[in-house]
């Protein structure tokens, strides 16, 4: 068991090379960071998406109890000498246009998640494409005015689809130029999560948005350290 987490900790240890490319597919430089992609926790990223969809669910769906139905307050027939089986009201639930019994009423689905888990389906998801080689790096994505067809050969050069494009803030001319475009999706870094990543097959990110989720994760990583410590 220490030996395993020796191993890990030399793996996280080690330093990774990435390309990043510019929006015609063409390699422009290679950044260095932590192997912070190391042993990928699948079962933490399990919670987090399960946690997400939960947390999605309206829960507004309701039926009527026999206290809701409108009608059925007088008793049908009388109890006895009529031949047939007794009846207390015609909104009892085997009647048709009564009740619903044990049917379902407004719920809260949602539960709590803690933040370090967050971080860690994060970190997971993130690593997971890295080993797929379905992350991408670009440089940035400079449109100067929203343009479909330009989003369309920043596609097909850099080889990514479907794809989540991870921007640096808000860049609405790239908002506008994907969005016509079937299975892409445009997300602020500030808004990312771990469901975004795993819920699209490539993750392409702004050079300067993913800086910003390498110093998250590495700031969680740190801060778990000084706690063990």
């Amino acid at each position: 068991m220490i030996q395993s987490q020796q191993v890990a900790q030399q793996n996280t240890d080690q330093k990774i090379k990435l390309e990043v490319l510019d929006t015609n597919g063409n390699k422009v430089e290679e950044i260095e960071i932590d192997n912070i992609f190391a042993s990928p926790n699948q079962s933490v990223l399990w919670y987090y998406v399960r946690w997400y969809l939960s947390s999605q669910r309206a829960g507004t769906r309701n039926t009527k109890t026999i206290s809701d139905v409108r009608g059925g307050g007088r008793k049908p027939w009388q109890q006895k000498h009529t031949g047939r089986a007794r009846q207390g009201s015609i909104r009892n639930p085997h009647w048709v246009g009564g009740a619903v019994a044990h049917g379902p009423h407004p719920k809260d689905f949602s539960y709590k998640i803690n933040r370090k888990e967050k971080v860690e389906a994060l970190r997971t998801a993130i690593a997971l494409k890295y080993q797929e080689g379905k992350l991408k790096i670009v440089s940035a994505f400079n449109f100067n005015q929203p343009k479909t067809k330009t989003a369309l050969e920043t596609i097909r050069n850099i080889d990514a689809y479907p794809l989540l494009v991870i921007t640096n803030g808000s860049n609405k001319n790239v908002y506008l130029s994907f969005r016509n475009i079937p299975l892409t999706q445009v997300v602020p870094v500030e808004e990312l999560n771990a469901y975004h990543i795993a819920n699209f097959d490539y993750s392409v990110f702004e050079r300067s948005a993913f800086m910003k989720v390498v110093e998250r994760i590495q700031k969680a990583k740190s801060n778990k350290q000084e706690v063990q410590r």
